[in-house]
């Protein structure tokens, strides 16, 4: 065993190659007994390397960890590990994937995917990182797809997401959540020609930025990409795969994992043998075992200090507590280890707290106070209550309220909520589509989910007749306006904010094309509906008590019925009082409701969800001096209450 070369920075991956002056220092866990082979190459598309050493366990292995130092190796070096030398397999601790970007490939298979991808040696220089002050405005999260966001517009890079900086920012966003952005295979999806993984949810390599999103160099356009959102005051937060990887079922490729220590990393039936699959995708990570739990805390502090990220939603995060033989555990220690951590301590956490089992988790979470969870009962409920005549007004004052019967205990601000989100319709197509249309994914329009709640308000899809387009935008006031006036963290969906579709499509993970991309020309022709969310975000944001850390008490809050008297939560109408702030009204029936408005409280007029624009958000609002106001039918009016409120354009 040789002697480390360097010392590292202390966040820095244990086991990434760590190139020095007297050549690169190679570590890799792996359970072959015998020998292993590093294999080193000239070129990416090279399929032969240009030198194999091979490792005897007598020299370089320490427990399961193999090592080498090889002279005259230093940055750039492209490298892979393999038991058997005909079968390279990635380092899963690279922190750079050197292979092609785009989907134009022929079929994987044994015989070209050593060409495909190559590990990369590169340099660990500190980076020095200013981030933004998460005190200074009210959070919005917003959820982006890197290629997805910008590729409308002849774009697809981290570069092409910071040039939107300015606007993210004007919109009032303070958070960025990215779907993956870890190396994956584009050329992952079975189903049929002209279909990529565009998602991304399949890695490959949990280090590496994925080099499809970057015109040239990925860490350094990465970093460059972090910074520029950084200086406009927006955080940004990854959507991380720990749950399963690109090596899917039996029948899937074998890019690393598998072929080092197939028992350490995966979930396995102990009678059958076969891989569990709670993930839907074929495999499922063994979260628990030292040497996972290790990678993955690794992983999350090299993208914290080494890449600048800010934080982390964490995809199907229940497999995260599942313990060494796949059943659910009330104390994961890898929740532990990540929340106690040093060197992630002021990371953001995000559970989707849920698999596709039986680990559904929401109001259950077993992680600290640390950590925040997607709310899908909000987009639910949410949805329900305006899109369905079996919407439960109750239920929707508790989620307006901050969800306290699945966050007791720990506070609104742990509920991140959400009407949209990738998985599933865009806000347009949730008021245009009573069903989904996924035909284009080649799976018998059978894929994504067959229950989603929505309404087409009369017509499937796209409509020029006005009672129908007047109802639809009503409806998707109506959800934006819940969402940003509920107690929580909002989150909101790349494009929702002026129309953008997928056509109905409700789970297109694998269309790179105008189905998912975001058609910018549609801000110019839904600038209406543009304005009024902007409005509705600055407005949350110049309004301390909506952005409260308690839940509500009687004396934060009156609520009333129509006639300003005790509620009755079967009629489907209902105000409240939020002291000092606002009034709102919520009229979930199908009918005009005159209500009462409270005595003694002067008020302005910010918001009505039936009124056309631009009467739909008034900038500062309008002196309201009259004792009611008639709300029409399914619609939401908001009042600031104790005086004129700011301007907001």
């Amino acid at each position: 065993m040789v002697s480390r070369v360097a010392e590292p920075l202390p966040w820095f991956p244990p086991l990434a190659p760590l190139p020095s002056t007297q050549g690169t220092l190679f570590r890799v866990l792996c359970r072959e007994p015998d020998t292993l082979h590093l294999l080193l190459y000239d070129g990416v598309e090279e399929r032969r390397p240009a030198r194999t050493l091979t490792l005897d366990a007598r020299t370089h292995r320490k427990g399961e960890v193999w090592e080498v130092l090889v002279e005259g190796v230093g940055e750039g070096q492209l490298y892979a590990w393999a038991v058997d030398p005909e079968r390279p397999l990635l380092d899963p601790y690279a922190l750079l994937v050197a292979g092609p970007a785009s989907g134009d490939l022929p079929p994987l298979n044994e015989a070209n995917r050593g060409a495909r991808y190559k590990s990369v040696v590169t340099g660990t220089p500190a980076v020095a990182w200013e981030r933004p002050a998460t005190e200074r405005r009210a959070p919005l999260v917003y959820e982006v797809h890197v290629r997805g966001f910008t590729r409308g517009g002849g774009g697809g890079t981290y570069g092409d997401l910071a040039a939107k900086a300015p606007y993210l920012r004007d919109l009032g966003v303070t958070a960025v959540e990215l779907l993956p952005v870890h190396q994956f295979d584009v050329n992952d999806v079975r189903r049929g020609p002209g279909l990529v993984q565009f998602w991304g949810y399949n890695p490959i390599a949990w280090l590496a930025p994925h080099r499809g999103y970057a015109a040239g160099a990925p860490i350094d356009e990465f970093r460059a990409m972090v910074r520029a959102l950084h200086a406009a005051g927006i955080r940004v937060i990854l959507d991380v795969v720990f749950n399963h990887t690109g090596e899917l079922d039996a029948k899937g490729p074998t890019w690393s994992w598998r072929g080092l220590a197939d028992e350490v990393y995966y979930l396995r039936d102990a009678g059958t043998g076969a891989y569990t699959n709670v993930t839907g995708c074929g495999n499922t990570v063994r979260a628990q075992q030292p040497a996972v739990r290790a990678l993955t805390r690794h992983a999350l502090r090299w993208w914290v200090h080494g890449m600048g990220v800010d934080g982390f939603r964490f995809d199907l995060a229940s497999v995260l507590c599942r313990d060494v033989n796949g059943a659910l555990t009330k104390k994961p220690p890898l929740l532990r280890e990540i929340e106690e951590d040093p060197w992630l301590r002021e990371a953001t956490l995000i559970a989707e707290a849920w698999d596709a089992a039986d680990g559904y988790l929401v109001g259950s979470w077993p992680g600290g106070p640390r950590w925040s969870i997607w709310n899908d009962r909000f987009r639910d409920d949410v949805r329900r209550a305006w899109l369905r005549p079996d919407g439960d007004a109750a239920v929707l004052a508790t989620r307006l309220s901050g969800s306290s019967d699945l966050f007791q205990g720990f506070g609104p601000q742990r509920s991140l909520n959400f009407v949209t989100c990738h998985d599933g319709f865009t806000l347009l197509d949730t008021v245009s589509y009573a069903g989904r249309h996924n035909d284009a994914n080649m799976e018998g329009g059978h894929d994504g989910n067959g229950g989603e709640i929505s309404a087409n308000h009369g017509i499937e899809g796209p409509s020029d007749d006005p009672s129908i387009v007047r109802a639809r935008d009503q409806a998707r006031r109506n959800l934006v306006a819940t969402l940003l006036l509920a107690q929580g963290v909002p989150m909101l969906l790349a494009g929702d904010e002026f129309g953008r579709t997928q056509r109905g499509n409700n789970n297109a993970y694998c269309q790179d094309n105008e189905i998912s991309w975001v058609d910018w020309t549609s801000l110019d022709r839904d600038r209406d509906f543009f304005r009024f969310v902007r409005g509705l975000v600055r407005f949350r944001s110049d309004t301390p008590t909506l952005l409260r850390e308690k839940f509500l008490t009687d004396e934060d809050v009156t609520w009333f019925g129509a006639d300003g008297k005790a509620v009755d939560w079967k009629k489907g109408a209902f105000g409240y009082h939020l002291k000092p702030a606002i009034v709102v009204l919520v009229n979930l029936t199908t009918e005009a409701i005159a209500f009462t408005l409270p005595a003694g409280v002067k008020l302005r007029l910010i918001a009505d969800t039936a009124a056309a624009p631009p009467a739909d958000f008034i900038d500062g609002g309008t002196r309201w001096e009259k004792p009611a106001y008639d709300a029409a039918g399914k619609s939401l009016v908001l009042f600031r209450a104790g005086g004129r409120g700011p301007r907001v354009s």
